[in-house]
């Protein structure tokens, strides 16, 4: 079921889509004054969000693995419904204050060092506005777990500011869906007019195919960091537009993904040449690549495993 919920919608979209109706069911939840741990599921799911912007595989074990405090005290709810928070009050909140604020800067943190395409780098803004909001909840969140502890008189009420914010994350996510909507609808607008005023011939397709796939393993081009489409346009001397329409249709990818299967299979030859003191950020650049977070998640991407994975694997078969 999990696996038929990816496949139809991705996994991006369907994170997004479940940390959406926590929001709005928790939103109604806290007006009605019913206490559910459910703060408890956001740390984990903006990390499920942020590894899915990533094309980074999240397995049902990871999910539950993450999710456990939430089943936890989910459990301590359903034995006693009544009286499970009064209970277990300072513990439930400490421990949705750390994952409040613990996940939030783990994804402001690893997203700040991520480089990667145009079309993603949409995604990980829209992920980090998501944690900067987080982060904003966690802090109200500790104002409450203080006053439960220690009370004190305050002006505004922080579970009122918390509602707000929550608010808010629910129209950014409206509003991302919306934006990201009519760009892929212009993308694809665009595109077919290019394509139309193109009008490029079987052979000529053929033919560019071929140069470009001879420059890429003959001269390695992949190796050089700041290669670009513009770059390739020029050296091989073929338009851009002739070269973007070529990999897009007759090859079914972008150009960045086409451009990291060269520099994987370089790298996968080099370990599999035996390579065991070589650093992984060593052989990222030595590949082209710029950094290390991108040549893991595209090594990952292509080979299924991660680069020291794969050498761990390597190591075994000998």
């Amino acid at each position: 079921m999990f696996n038929r919920a990816i496949k139809h919608f991705g996994l991006f979209r369907l994170f997004v889509g479940l940390f959406f109706s926590l929001l709005s069911i928790h939103v109604v939840l806290i007006v009605n004054n019913i206490i559910l741990p459910i703060p408890l599921a956001y740390g984990p799911l903006l990390y499920f969000i942020f590894k899915s912007s990533n094309n980074e595989r999240v397995d049902l074990g990871t999910v539950l693995m993450h999710l456990t405090p939430m089943i936890s005290f989910l459990i301590l709810f359903v034995l006693n419904p009544i009286s499970w928070y009064v209970d277990v009050n300072i513990p439930y909140m400490i421990c949705s204050f750390c994952l409040l604020a613990g996940y939030p800067i783990y994804v402001l943190y690893h997203s700040s060092k991520l480089k990667s395409t145009t079309a993603e780098v949409n995604r990980i803004l829209f992920v980090e506005n998501l944690a900067l909001l987080g982060v904003a909840v966690a802090f109200f969140f500790g104002l409450l777990l203080l006053h439960e502890i220690i009370p004190f008189d305050v002006d505004v009420n922080p579970l009122f500011v918390v509602i707000a914010l929550m608010i808010i994350t629910m129209g950014l996510i409206i509003w991302y869906g919306y934006t990201s909507r009519v760009d892929r609808k212009t993308e694809i607008k665009l595109l077919t007019e290019e394509l139309t005023q193109l009008n490029l011939s079987t052979e000529t397709i053929e033919f560019y195919k071929a140069k470009l796939h001879t420059v890429m393993e003959s001269e390695q081009l992949f190796l050089d960091a700041n290669l670009n489409l513009e770059r390739l346009s020029t050296y091989v001397n073929i338009p851009k537009q002739h070269i973007s329409y070529i990999i897009n249709t007759t090859l079914s990818s972008n150009f960045y993904e086409w451009l990291a299967k060269y520099r994987i299979a370089y790298a996968t030859q080099i370990l599999s040449n035996g390579s065991d003191n070589l650093k992984l950020e060593f052989l990222a650049n030595l590949c082209g690549f710029n950094s290390r977070t991108s040549f893991t998640r595209y090594f990952k991407q292509i080979n299924g495993l991660s680069p020291s994975e794969y050498r761990s694997k390597l190591l075994q078969n000998i």
